[in-house]
């Protein structure tokens, strides 16, 4: 049962999913056709946490993490 102070009906306040839901198509519409480290770089650009956008690390210089192999699988012995 929703509060007096409830902000759900339609019409009144903030409402965040909705708010989220425009936020989270404008992004998909922007990075649509960019390849992953496109993206992060895009995400880099736009972020307020100095940290992260002083953060530049181009495609080339990601790390790709090999699973170590299965136990037993492919171990010498």
């Amino acid at each position: 049962m929703p509060t007096k102070n409830s902000q759900t009906e339609s019409g009144r306040g903030f409402d965040a999913v909705a708010e989220s839901r425009r936020w989270k198509e404008a992004v998909a519409a922007e990075t649509a056709g960019l390849s992953m480290s496109e993206r992060i770089a895009w995400f880099r650009r736009q972020s307020s946490i100095p940290a992260i956008r002083a953060h530049t690390q181009g495609a080339e210089d990601l790390v790709l993490r090999e699973e170590p192999p299965r136990s037993g699988a492919g171990a010498p012995g």
